[in-house]
C-alpha cells in the first residue's frame, strides 16, 4: 500500500511538464511549414519571430487609427454639442490614448503567439503594460475633460449658478481619482501585494495630512462652500478687505476679481471662520441721502416736494414700492435736510446705477417745477446797526412771552393736524399716497 501513490506522482510529472514546455500552437504549426531559412535565429530571435513582431506593431498602428476615429464619432454624439475648437481640442486629447491603449492591449494579447525566448517576452511584455498603463490614465484624463466640458456647457445654458462652481471641482476631484488609481496599478506590477500598496499609500496620506494642514484646512473650506453656498460664481462678495466677484472656486483657493481688475486668490480655509457679504444676493440695493433746501423755502413747499418726490418712487419702474420715506430730517447748518431713503429692484451695478441717475434728474426736474431750490454750504455776514437789533414787538415780560409762544404753538399744531379732528395720527402705511394719513 506504500507504493500506490508513486505510480500517481509519476503520471502527473509528465502532465505538469507538457504543460510548461509545449510551445504555442501557432508557433508549432509555423515552424512545420515555414521554410528552414524563416526558422534561423538571427539577432537573438529567429527570422520569423522577428517579421510576426514588425506585424503585431504594424496591426497595433491599425487598431490605433481605427479606435480613434470610432471614438471620436461616439463621443461626438454622446457629447451632443456643437461643433467647436475647445470641444474638438478635448475629443482629440481623449481619442488619442484610446487609440494608444487598443494597440498596445492588441500587442500585449498576440505577443505570446510568437513564442520568442523567456527574457524577450517579459521585456516586451511588461513595455507593454507600461504603455498600457500610461495611455489608460492619458484617456481617462481626456474623458474627464470631455465629460466636464459637455457639463458646462449645459451648466451655462442654466440659470442656476451651482453648478458654473460645481463643474470645475468636479473635473479636479475626477483626475485626481484617475491618477490616484493609476499610481496604484503601476505599484502593483511591482509586488504582487496591492493591499500592502494601498496601506502605504493610507498611512503616507495621513502623514502628509499632518504636515500640510493648512491643504486640509483649505479642503474643508471648500466643502463648506458647496455645502452652505455663502455665494456663486459671479456673486459681489466683501470678506475683509477683499471685495470682488467670486471667478473661481478651487480645492485649495477661490479666485475673486477685484474691481480694478486684478485677481486675488483667497485660501479656503477662511470661508470657515470668516463673515462673507455677499452683496449679489442682495433683492433689494439701498440708496440713502439727503436732500438739501434752502432757508426761503416756506413749508407748503417742503410739503409739496416731499410729496412729490414720494410719487416718483412710486411711480418709478424700477424702485421698491413697500419701503421708502422722504421726510424733513433736520434743519441744517446752512438748509432744510430732507431725508431720500430707498431701494432699487435692480439686477446688477449696471442697472442700479443708470436707475439711480434717472431718479436724481427726476428729482431735479421736480425741484425746479415746484420752484424749490438746492442748496449748498454759504456764509452769510450782516452788518446791523445797535437799533436794528431791537425787535419791533417783544413780549412785555417772561410770563407774557411763555403765553405767546404756547398760543401761536397750539394755532400752529392746530393747523398741521386739522385734518385728524383732534385724533391721533395712525401708523405710517406706504405706498397708498398718503404716508402722513392726512386723507384719513
Amino acid at each position: 500500500m506504500l507504493q500506490d501513490p508513486q505510480p500517481a506522482e509519476t503520471a502527473a510529472a509528465p502532465i505538469e511538464t507538457t504543460l510548461v514546455k509545449d510551445p504555442e500552437p501557432i508557433a508549432a504549426w509555423l515552424r512545420e511549414h515555414i521554410p528552414d531559412q524563416l526558422v534561423e535565429t538571427s539577432y537573438l530571435l529567429e527570422l520569423w519571430q522577428w517579421i510576426g513582431l514588425a506585424l503585431l506593431v504594424f496591426l497595433a498602428v491599425v487598431v490605433d487609427r481605427v479606435a480613434r476615429l470610432g471614438v471620436s464619432i461616439v463621443t461626438r454624439r454622446l457629447v451632443r454639442a456643437e461643433k467647436g475648437e475647445e470641444q474638438d481640442e478635448a475629443i482629440t486629447r481623449f481619442r488619442r490614448p484610446i487609440g494608444l491603449w487598443l494597440g498596445a492591449s492588441i500587442f500585449h494579447q498576440l505577443l505570446p503567439v510568437l513564442d520568442m525566448t523567456t527574457s524577450a517576452t517579459s521585456v516586451l511584455m511588461l513595455a507593454a503594460e507600461v504603455l498600457m498603463t500610461f495611455t489608460g490614465v492619458w484617456a481617462f484624463l481626456g474623458l474627464v475633460d470631455v465629460i466636464a466640458d459637455g457639463l458646462e456647457q449645459k451648466a451655462a445654458r442654466s440659470s442656476n449658478k451651482f453648478d458654473d462652481m460645481l463643474v470645475p471641482l468636479l473635473r479636479r476631484t475626477l483626475k485626481i481619482v484617475v491618477f490616484i488609481v493609476g499610481v496604484v496599478y503601476i505599484a502593483s506590477k511591482w509586488t504582487d501585494n496591492v493591499w500592502n500598496v494601498i496601506a502605504g499609500l493610507g498611512i503616507g496620506s495621513v502623514a502628509i495630512a499632518f504636515a500640510a494642514r493648512d491643504s486640509v484646512e483649505n479642503l474643508f473650506g471648500t466643502f463648506t462652500v458647496l455645502l452652505d453656498k455663502p455665494f456663486e460664481i459671479g456673486d459681489w462678495i466683501i470678506m475683509g478687505d477683499v471685495e470682488g466677484s467670486v471667478e473661481l472656486v478651487g480645492f485649495r483657493s477661490t479666485q475673486i476679481r477685484t474691481f480694478y481688475n486684478s485677481v486675488i486668490s483667497v485660501p479656503n480655509r477662511h470661508f470657515i471662520s470668516s463673515s462673507i457679504d455677499n452683496m449679489g444676493a442682495r433683492r433689494y440695493r439701498r440708496y440713502s441721502t439727503t436732500l438739501a433746501l434752502t432757508y426761503d423755502t416756506p413749508p407748503e413747499l417742503v410739503e409739496a416736494f416731499c410729496e412729490g418726490a414720494r410719487e416718483l418712487v412710486r411711480k418709478h419702474p424700477y424702485t421698491r414700492k413697500d419701503y421708502y420715506h422722504v421726510y424733513l430730517k433736520d434743519l441744517g447748518a446752512s438748509s432744510l435736510d430732507i431725508m431720500f431713503y430707498i431701494f432699487f429692484r435692480a439686477p446688477d451695478w449696471s442697472v442700479e446705477m443708470r436707475e439711480r441717475h434717472r431718479m436724481l434728474t427726476d428729482l431735479m426736474r421736480l425741484a425746479e417745477e415746484l420752484g424749490v431750490s438746492f442748496a449748498f454750504p454759504t456764509q452769510s455776514l450782516h452788518l446791523v446797526k445797535p437799533e436794528d437789533l431791537e425787535h419791533e414787538d417783544p413780549p412785555a415780560d417772561i410770563r407774557a412771552g411763555l403765553e405767546r409762544g404756547r398760543s401761536v404753538a397750539a394755532s400752529v399744531l392746530g393747523e398741521s393736524l386739522g385734518d385728524f379732528e383732534g385724533e391721533r395720527p395712525g401708523p405710517v402705511e406706504i405706498g397708498d399716497g398718503d404716508p402722513d394719513g392726512r386723507l384719513g
